[in-house]
C-alpha cells in the first residue's frame, strides 16, 4: 500500500469550516478512483493544520490518479505538476 499526506496550513476557523466542507465528499468521491483505498481528513491538536490522508494500493495508483481528471477537478483544475503543497508519501510496511 501507499500512502499520501498532504499538510494543508489552517488560517483561521472559517478556513477550517471552509476545508472542512471541501473535503466532506472526498472519501465518497474517491471511490471511483482505481486503487483507492482509503480517506482520512486530520486537525493538528494545535488547530495549525489539517492533514489529508489517502491511501492507494500502489504508488503507480496514485501516480495515474494524480494524472486524472478527476484530480483536476478534486484541486480545482490544477495539475499534480503545477507546484506541489506540503506532501509527504509512504510505502506501507505492516498495515
Amino acid at each position: 500500500m501507499y500512502l499520501v499526506n498532504n499538510r494543508i496550513p489552517v488560517k483561521n476557523e472559517e478556513h477550517l469550516r471552509e476545508l472542512k466542507e471541501r473535503f466532506q465528499n472526498a472519501p465518497q468521491s474517491m471511490k471511483a478512483v482505481p486503487g483507492f483505498v482509503s480517506f482520512r481528513l486530520l486537525k493538528a491538536e494545535d488547530g495549525s493544520h489539517l492533514v489529508a490522508e489517502t491511501v492507494f494500493e500502489t504508488k503507480q495508483d496514485f501516480i495515474n490518479w494524480t494524472q486524472s481528471e478527476h484530480f483536476r477537478k478534486a484541486h480545482g483544475g490544477r495539475r499534480a505538476e503545477e507546484g506541489r503543497p506540503d506532501v509527504s508519501a509512504y510505502e506501507v510496511l505492516i498495515p
